[in-house]
């Protein structure tokens, strides 16, 4: 997958493609919906399939101080757009004149003339434009005008008691410490990712040992225990671990960050990056009267993630 951080001046290979336009956070079945019908639009066409988001995230253009609420690192999600099967990958900066832009000029300036498109999928409710003008009947108007193709995807979803699959309903999901749900919605485990930092070594002095990475721009999980799995760059398979979400009110801690304690596993990963996989909620994050309850705890929240892995002690 090639990824472009513009929509001017690109390449002869990069125009004449099939795009889906949306935010993609998470990637979840209704995104893969989607991606599914702009590769079978490509075959049709003999055309790149391609996706289009805005970066940074309109959300946080508009508001900075919005508190964190990404699903996925960039990263992350490029990786898994390239097992999609998606051949480029247009990352459109979101900027003041991007945002004063209306529908037609989006189209004009942005889908024809800049990435020279030949069809575009959005969802059904997609908007778009200067204080969001545009809609799905506006886009089919004014692309129809321009030669170029709308196909607009219905949500998806389960049924009706759970509703569609969509990044808010993720959000709310991982809020409660439903994972379950989460990657049922994703298709997948959530996943945390980054470099591993070198803390306060606190749990080292009790036999609990944690590698440590920050949630950045994440979406905060309910904060608490939880069954994980650790892959660690050039070191391991997914491992299995017991890791704490929370800001550690025991110690006096004021920061959320994720705190994985890797079964059975003892090397130096420090500035190395690990990618943590949420697979089971344990127990609410707690303040404890004393170090030496924690320590308890701690064992009790290791065993208890071990039996949900079939692992014996």
């Amino acid at each position: 997958m090639r990824t472009f951080t513009t929509y001017t001046d690109l390449p002869k290979g990069a125009r004449g493609a099939v795009i889906a336009l949306g935010n993609f956070d998470g990637l979840h079945r209704g995104h893969q919906a989607v991606i599914t019908q702009v590769r079978a639009i490509a075959r049709e066409y003999n055309a790149p399939s391609g996706i289009g988001l805005f970066r940074p995230h309109p959300r946080r253009f508009f508001k900075p101080d919005t508190p964190p609420f990404r699903l996925m690192s960039a990263g992350l999600r490029e990786g898994i757009l390239n097992e999609l099967g998606v051949d480029l990958l247009f990352e459109l900066p979101f900027d003041e004149q991007l945002r004063d832009m209306d529908d037609t000029q989006f189209v004009e300036r942005v889908l024809h003339r800049g990435l020279g498109i030949r069809h575009v999928v959005v969802g059904s409710d997609y908007g778009f434009g200067k204080n969001r003008c545009g809609d799905v009947e506006s886009l089919t108007r004014l692309c129809g005008e321009r030669g170029i193709g709308v196909t607009p995807v219905s949500p998806v979803g389960l049924h009706a008691l759970y509703g569609k699959y969509g990044s808010t309903e993720i959000r709310k999901a991982l809020a409660q410490g439903d994972v379950f749900h989460a990657q049922h919605m994703l298709s997948r485990p959530w996943m945390v990712d980054g470099v591993v930092q070198t803390g306060q070594q606190r749990g080292r002095t009790i036999g609990w040992p944690t590698a440590n990475i920050g949630f950045g721009d994440l979406v905060r999980p309910k904060a608490g225990v939880y069954a994980v799995e650790c892959h660690v760059a050039g070191v391991s398979d997914w491992l299995p671990a017991v890791a704490n979400t929370g800001t550690r009110p025991t110690v006096g801690g004021e920061e959320a960050r994720l705190e994985a304690h890797i079964f059975d596993f003892d090397q130096d990963i420090y500035d190395k990056r690990m990618m943590v996989r949420f697979r089971s909620f344990i127990r609410d994050e707690r303040k404890f009267d004393s170090f030496e309850l924690l320590k308890d705890q701690i064992a009790k929240d290791a065993a208890g993630a071990r039996a949900i892995f079939g692992m014996r002690r």
